[in-house]
């Protein structure tokens, strides 16, 4: 939604069509960045591939963003919570194979957007190593 006035034509147009629909109306961090990690995991040990930033602001869909390996400009903190978090994630989801976890980044608190087992495509990150000249 761009605006207010279009978020208030969607939701009408939506309970008209679904009178008994309910809706969620969700407010998206103002001003945050965005970031995501792709690791693997065996189900009981996970290994982070990559942790990689996102250069436009966080909102917008990750296939029309870019993203730098490794990250530009994420503190020590932020780092570490991202870490915490993709290794929670990708245990408690019970993963055996690849998971992709995205974050908003606001104020040094990293918040989770979603996570992925097991992409249809291999991790981003893997792609770019694969990819640097070392």
């Amino acid at each position: 939604m761009i605006n207010e006035d279009e978020l208030e034509a969607q939701v009408l147009d939506i309970l008209h069509n679904m009178p008994d629909n309910r809706i969620l109306i969700d407010h998206f961090l103002d001003g945050a960045i965005e970031a995501e990690s792709d690791s693997i995991c065996d189900g009981e040990e996970v290994r982070i591939i990559g942790i990689m930033e996102h250069i436009e602001p966080a909102g917008i869909h990750s296939g029309d963003s870019n993203a730098v390996l490794p990250p530009f400009d994420l503190s020590p903190h932020v780092m570490e919570q991202i870490e915490n978090h993709t290794k929670k994630i990708a245990l408690a989801l019970k993963t055996k194979g690849l998971v992709n976890i995205q974050f908003a980044i606001k104020d040094e608190v990293v918040y989770v957007i979603e996570a992925n087992r097991a992409p249809a495509a291999p991790c981003l990150s893997s792609r770019r190593l694969m990819a640097s000249p070392t």
